[in-house]
């Protein structure tokens, strides 16, 4: 058995006096392929967010071993603040050489220039740009929350396409039954 590069155990959350997580366990290793379905509000979102260490359980470990690179595409994220989508994608990683242009050839591999204004995009378009923040400083694991939420077929099937070729572990929450099925 491989190490594992993140760990949950134990997790505990609980909301306004409602428990959301009780004792809630992740582990992925590198080319896990995991996948987390249930009903909304279920805690799925919840979980990832934990595991990117945006928030904080109310008991339980988190352990990213060191050097690990961490990526993860929110559900409904947030451009606002940047100029413009290359500069949203940047903001994603430490910026050197090779990952500008590993930048700028995903964002035109999802039919972005780079130069558009966060504020203009449509839905697809937000989430395209996203796409390229979470794939662009290749992670060691890729946290995706609804990832084809509002993309087109050529869209999906390209994202489909990336993610088979990935060594990273993956943790996926989507009722796209397909995506599921070709991932896992």
């Amino acid at each position: 058995m491989l190490s594992p590069l993140l760990l949950l155990r134990d997790v505990d959350l609980t909301f306004s006096a409602v428990p959301l997580l009780a004792g809630a366990g992740l582990t992925v290793a590198a080319g896990d392929r995991i996948c987390l379905v249930g009903r909304n509000g279920a805690g799925k979102s919840t979980l990832l967010r934990i595991a990117a260490g945006l928030i904080d359980p109310d008991a339980g470990d988190r352990f990213v071993q060191p050097g690990i690179r961490v990526s993860y595409l929110l559900q409904e994220p947030d451009l606002g603040g940047f100029a413009t989508t290359l500069a949203y994608v940047e903001a994603g990683f430490e910026v050197e050489a090779s990952d500008r242009h590993r930048a700028v050839y995903l964002l035109k591999e999802l039919g972005l220039t780079g130069a558009e204004a966060p504020a203009a995009l449509s839905g697809g378009e937000a989430r395209r740009a996203a796409l390229a923040r979470a794939l662009a400083p290749l992670p060691d694991i890729l946290l995706l929350d609804e990832p084809t939420n509002h993309l087109d077929l050529p869209g999906i099937e390209w994202l489909e396409r990336e993610l088979t070729a990935m060594r990273a572990g993956i943790v996926l929450i989507s009722h796209d039954r397909r995506l599921l099925e070709e991932l896992s």
